[in-house]
């Protein structure tokens, strides 16, 4: 079932890959390829992707950033859960606290997601047939891009990036 199929909101998670290029902080910021829902395509993102049944969000964090850029994370923030337990039944259910939290309550697809931000070590290569486009981007050329053509930015990500760039003075 593809995600605009779905019944129910869709789990996903977003990465906000930081760095410092020449003492100013970046992030890492790719165009999205959408083959199911045209009305996304070719906005600007960060990485993302679906949480799969019964996957961990930090694997997902790990995997989704992997698969979209090549990059190897090497910190997340908030870091690991705050709590996990496995019971006598088998299951297993852990705590986390994300950085930020995002809902897509209007539009084509209902997407529920968890951001993190980290570091990954690498060179960003886009993945055929996902993404293209990946560059860096300073955090002033992305207050301008949100300020003045925030429709070339994807909808769901609208909110955290704006309270990302407000947490961080910009």
């Amino acid at each position: 079932m593809e995600p605009k199929d779905s019944p129910w909101a869709v789990p996903v998670i977003s990465a906000i890959i930081e760095r410092e290029k020449n003492g100013a902080p970046q992030i890492l910021v790719q165009t999205r390829i959408d083959k199911y829902d045209q009305l996304y395509d070719g906005t600007i993102e960060i990485p993302a992707g679906k949480i799969d049944r019964f996957e961990n969000v930090y694997e997902t964090i790990v995997r989704e950033v992997k698969e979209e850029t090549g990059l190897d994370v090497v910190e997340i923030n908030p870091a690991r859960e705050t709590s996990s337990f496995t019971t006598s039944r088998g299951d297993e259910a852990i705590g986390f606290r994300p950085y930020y939290c995002q809902q897509l309550t209007k539009g084509s697809v209902s997407w529920i997601g968890f951001v993190f931000v980290c570091k990954a070590k690498g060179e960003p290569k886009a993945a055929e047939g996902e993404t293209k486009d990946l560059r860096w981007i300073s955090l002033v050329d992305l207050r301008k891009l949100i300020d003045t053509s925030s429709d070339d930015v994807f909808t769901l990500q609208l909110p955290v990036l704006d309270y990302y760039l407000r947490d961080k003075g910009f």
